[in-house]
């Protein structure tokens, strides 16, 4: 009898169905949420690939425009000293740099007055500022856009995920709505993950266009310096 027992609480034991668990599917949380979802989510990823396409692309444009050139000043104080302007706008022609083109316009423009010779410095300054702060404003935009797709994507997949829940007769099961709400939470966090990085990028690139424009406005006020300077 107490064998009997025995067979029959094993054969119980052995029919216990066994929950099957969860896997973690990076994949199925990013795009397992729907058509909505899946559109907002390419969005963002698209926002994050231009941004650090822009990032790349800005970092060694400043980089090869903050490239020194030696005694570049120098040699162009020797030039106006010497009386030969020609020579230094052609020395300045070969140098790519945004100082380079700046005194070139002023060299082109000595024996006007300082203030004409200044203006037309000025101008080109403000247009290689321009051409250093080129599409900033999109990764700027990129990283500010990403959060706010992102959390629409969470408000959008809430509002689906409650409407599935009001159309189910009966009790609602825990693992229905889990789902639901944590594939609408992977857009929020994909969009942080992308609006974060962009946020620094951005930063980094103003901080190099601030230090450059420093150091041209530097040498533009060296170079009027010395046509100011008693002969």
């Amino acid at each position: 009898m107490q064998d009997s027992l025995q067979t029959a609480q094993s054969a119980i034991n052995s029919t216990k169905i066994v929950p099957e668990k969860q896997i973690f599917s990076l994949w199925e949380i990013l795009f397992g949420g729907g058509l909505v979802s899946n559109i907002i989510m390419v969005a963002i990823f698209l926002l994050g690939i231009l941004a650090l396409y822009i990032f790349l692309e800005r970092y060694f444009f400043i980089k090869r425009a903050s490239k020194l050139t030696p005694n570049f000043l120098e040699n162009i104080k020797d030039f106006v000293q010497d009386g030969k302007i020609d020579t230094g706008i052609d020395y300045c022609k070969t140098i790519d740099s945004p100082e380079a083109r700046m005194i070139e316009k002023g060299l082109a423009r000595i024996g006007r007055p300082i203030s004409d010779i200044s203006n037309a410095m000025q101008n080109q300054g403000q247009l290689e500022v321009s051409k250093l702060e080129k599409n900033l404003n999109l990764l700027a935009s990129a990283s500010g856009a990403a959060p706010m797709l992102g959390f629409l994507g969470t408000v959008i997949g809430m509002i689906m995920a409650f409407f599935e829940i009001s159309n189910v007769t009966g009790a609602v099961s825990p693992k229905l709505l889990a789902s639901g709400i944590y594939t609408a939470m992977a857009t929020t966090a994909a969009g942080l993950f992308v609006g974060i990085p962009a946020y620094f990028f951005y930063n980094i690139i103003v901080t190099k266009v601030d230090r450059l424009v420093l150091k041209i406005q530097t040498h533009t006020n060296e170079f009027l310096d010395a046509l100011n300077k008693p002969v």
